[in-house]
């Protein structure tokens, strides 16, 4: 059964993918657009295969690129998945299409300059005909100007002295995220993180300390940056839909987990009012019920060093 992830006009399609890469899922991606309707297979984390309509393979991956309105949903790999795409990796394809596009903006022919427009030689006249000279014209009498009164200039104000803008107001994310990280205890955060990639023996793909304010990762182990701004934008969504709900047993929820059918899960737990805490573990290398052991065990001491020394 598919499952909708999310809007192309709330997120780029480009995050979306890039999420799937770093993740390294077993996935089908399907896009449906005004445009049409396609997928994209990923193995593992590597683009192995797209199609949309009549095409496949890199032809239907620009097609999709292509769309900027449309859904999302993920559904299970199917088994014996075609190789079509040349580009597996989602970085080696954003550079091809670069290069695609500056070759085509290159190729594209100058436009015509017009010639200019000769112009016909002007037409000769005939001689006037002899005529009788007019009387001369009456000599008019000028008259003297009077002197115009002398004209005041009064004193231009002075210029006002403007005070010079901070250079870190031009930056509010990066002296938010500054404060935040010096307000916590990094180094004890850093240790725990470090603690639950132990403890779960490598099944942990990557862990971030999330700030609420920006998305941005404020201490983590193989962090994906947008990642951690998508996964903070759903974590809100998701918060602001249970607060609105009449069921008061939503409201207390402070936590949830998303499964994939590639045995992915994805843990969001809410610290603090500043803080999320992100964590991608493998299902197949790490055993559920010890994920579920460990992080109420690190929560607490998590928290503690959030709040600084």
């Amino acid at each position: 059964m598919a499952t909708t992830i999310a809007q192309i006009g709330g997120f780029e399609l480009w995050d979306i993918l890039q999420l799937a890469q770093t993740s390294r899922m077993s996935i089908k991606l399907s896009v449906e657009s005004p445009h049409g309707v396609g997928a994209m297979f990923f193995q593992g984390g590597n683009l192995v295969h797209a199609e949309t309509g009549a095409a496949q393979g890199d032809d239907a991956v620009n097609t999709i690129l292509d769309w900027r309105e449309g859904s999302v949903s993920s559904s299970q790999l199917p088994e014996n998945c075609p190789q079509t795409v040349r580009h597996t990796s989602i970085v080696a394809l954003l550079m091809d299409r670069a290069r695609q596009r500056d070759e085509a903006s290159r190729n594209e022919p100058p436009p015509r300059s017009e010639p200019p427009r000769s112009e016909p030689p002007p037409r000769s006249e005939p001689p006037p005909r002899a005529a009788t000279p007019p009387s001369p014209p009456p000599v008019p009498v000028i008259e003297k100007p009077q002197r115009a009164a002398p004209v005041t200039v009064p004193p231009l104000p002075p210029l006002p002295v403007s005070t010079p803008t901070p250079a870190y107001a031009a930056a509010p994310n990066v002296a938010a995220r500054d404060k935040e990280l010096s307000d916590m205890d990094l180094k004890v955060v850093k240790a725990i993180l470090e603690e639950l990639d132990d403890h779960l023996m490598g099944g942990l793909i990557s862990v971030d300390i999330i700030s609420k304010a920006s998305g941005m990762s404020l201490a983590g182990i193989n962090s994906a940056p947008k990642a951690c701004a998508m996964f903070n934008r759903l974590s809100e969504q998701l918060h602001n839909a249970l607060t609105r709900s009449e069921d008061a047993l939503a409201k207390g929820i402070n936590k949830f987990i998303i499964e994939g059918d590639n045995g992915l899960l994805i843990f969001v737990i809410e610290l603090d009012d500043r803080h999320r805490w992100a964590i991608l573990v493998d299902g197949v290398k790490a055993q559920l019920g010890w994920v579920f052991v460990i992080i109420p065990e690190l929560q607490p001491r998590l928290i503690a060093a959030l709040k600084g020394r």
